[in-house]
């Protein structure tokens, strides 16, 4: 029997709430740097212009 392999959108969902419960600036960027075309990249650009102040 093999192993279900893991759930990309789920390792994805779970390194964002992770940058979120840190709310730094670099976790943003990294999040963005690493899936810039996820939907969740959008809101992690909002958040990280917010925190920025542009």
């Amino acid at each position: 029997m093999m192993d279900t392999p893991p759930d990309p959108e789920k390792a994805v969902l779970t390194e964002y709430k992770l940058l979120m419960a840190r709310g730094t600036v670099e976790a943003y960027e990294l999040f963005i740097e690493r899936h810039p075309s996820h939907p969740l990249a959008d809101d992690a650009r909002q958040k990280l212009k917010r925190l920025r102040g542009d």
